[in-house]
């Protein structure tokens, strides 16, 4: 199934990285800002009305051109990997509505290994 190249928008996807402070906190940061075509629409339906409730809201459907390969990282977490070189995993950040060069406005919460990949996605 192929995406209608007048849906496609361009986003621009940052990999989370989690580090420690000297205090033993935990904190986040966000890698390069890579750029990626995508189909973006309003989460809807019965069943994500009764998955998010009074979060359904804040919950955008995204769906990536390309194929992909599904792997796993060092911890054992499943990981996407695209035909472009971008790895995919969820808690990862997207810059939909803010210029790339600021923090990510969007996380995936979830990603459905579909053709073409489908993810959930939740304003931060």
């Amino acid at each position: 199934m192929r995406i209608k190249q007048s849906r496609l928008e361009e986003i621009f996807f940052r990999k989370r990285v989690s580090g420690k402070d000297k205090e033993g906190s935990s904190y986040e940061t966000w890698g390069a800002a890579f750029s990626v075509m995508a189909e973006i629409w309003p989460a809807s339906g019965k069943v994500q009305a009764q998955q998010y409730g009074e979060r359904l809201s804040y919950i955008r459907n995204a769906r990536l051109e390309g194929d992909y390969i599904i792997t796993a990282d060092a911890k054992g977490h499943a990981m996407y990997k695209t035909t472009s070189g971008l790895n995919i995993q969820e808690g990862d950040g997207l810059c939909l509505y803010t210029d790339p060069k600021n923090k990510p406005d969007y996380r995936i919460i979830s990603i459905k290994p579909y053709r073409p990949l489908k993810m959930e996605i939740e304003k931060i």
